[in-house]
């Protein structure tokens, strides 16, 4: 499992990694979906992209998107495979396809925070890694 959990008082902390950026942000969707429900059909196909400022931004703004169309048709986000990204001075940007479906609902997540927000290119190739934190 490309990631786990942290300990955090009141809210869901999690480390998610990858050996890539696009492959840590996939496994921080999957924390997020594994938080949210369990046992989740991926039913719905949806595509969506946002760009930010930077990484970390890209990566609560990524997140809370999924989040967000999940929870507009009602149902618990599942998945999303990332099909571009683009990191630019000054901007970063990525599109992505998500599913989303029925699923034994575990926790109610409000948002996708930028408090205790990491996002790092390890050094030697070595891949991302992403902290996220989820208030709930």
């Amino acid at each position: 499992m490309p990631f786990k959990f942290l300990e955090h008082t009141s809210d869901v902390l999690f480390e998610a990694t990858g050996r890539t950026f696009e492959e840590a942000l996939e496994s921080a969707a999957d924390a997020l979906s594994a938080t949210a429900a369990e046992n989740v059909k991926m039913d719905k196909k949806f595509e969506f992209e946002e760009s930010a400022a930077n990484v970390e931004e890209l990566v609560v703004a990524m997140l809370q998107r999924f989040l967000v169309e999940s929870d507009v048709m009602t149902l618990q986000p599942a998945k999303i495979k990332v099909t571009q990204f683009k990191e630019e001075e000054g901007k970063a940007y990525a599109k992505a396809v998500g599913w989303a479906g029925k699923g034994t609902a575990k926790t109610i997540i409000k948002g996708v925070t930028y408090g205790m927000l990491k996002a790092e290119n390890l050094k030697g190739n070595k891949g991302w890694k992403l902290q996220v934190l989820l208030d709930i």
